[in-house]
């Protein structure tokens, strides 16, 4: 991925479709930098917060991984800011993987969901071991049953950094009430219900108002 060094303030950066951002490291002083829309999205998607990748700035490349972005508020999609951190092959990186859940349509129906406490998993892992995601199959759970870390299949090089004990995923029951069938016919009125209020009446009920 290519990089560039930021010169010109962020409104302006972000009007010309880039991304400002900074590169830092242990071996190179903080940079102020700016980074392609579309070539910085193509390779979030590929590598995430957790794949390392080089980026090229001037004559020069680097090691690098996403450390962390910033996002619009509303707009999820779209990155206001960039932190790429320098590494070197002999480093150790530590980060939260997400977790991939599948199979939530095979358990999930009225009164039974799959809860996830957590969508992520903290690992340490050597440079060139990073995954984008850790896949869980939740398909074959029924109610009370869980899945653990102990549970997972942990891609190797990765060193879980939480309890294997701690819940992954499980399925649990939910009260649910079905909505009652309404008649949406509308009852007809009885017309021996109906008050009829006769031109003496009315005269009658105004008199006696005028003397109150």
């Amino acid at each position: 991925m290519k990089i560039e060094k930021r010169t010109e303030p962020l409104k302006t950066v972000r009007g010309m479709n880039k991304i400002p951002g900074v590169l830092f490291g242990k071996s190179i002083e903080p940079v102020s930098i700016q980074v392609d829309e579309i070539e910085f999205h193509d390779t979030f998607a590929t590598k995430g917060l957790t794949q390392t990748f080089e980026v090229k700035l001037g004559r020069r490349k680097h090691l690098v991984y996403i450390k962390d972005i910033q996002r619009d508020i509303i707009m999820h999609n779209q990155f206001l800011n960039v932190k790429l951190q320098k590494v070197s092959k002999d480093d150790t990186i530590t980060a939260d993987i997400p977790l991939n859940i599948i199979g939530r349509d095979k358990v999930e129906k009225p009164g039974v969901i799959v809860s996830i406490p957590n969508d992520k998993l903290e690992v340490e892992y050597n440079v060139g071991s990073g995954v984008s995601s850790i896949t869980v199959d939740v398909s074959e759970l029924e109610i009370g049953d869980s899945i653990a870390v102990k549970d997972l299949d942990i891609p190797e090089g990765l060193k879980v950094l939480v309890d294997p004990e701690q819940t992954i995923a499980s399925a649990i029951e939910t009260s649910y009430i079905e909505e009652e069938e309404t008649d949406t016919e509308e009852e007809e009125m009885d017309p021996t219900d109906v008050e009829i209020i006769t031109e003496k009446d009315a005269d009658e009920e105004e008199e006696k108002e005028e003397k109150e």
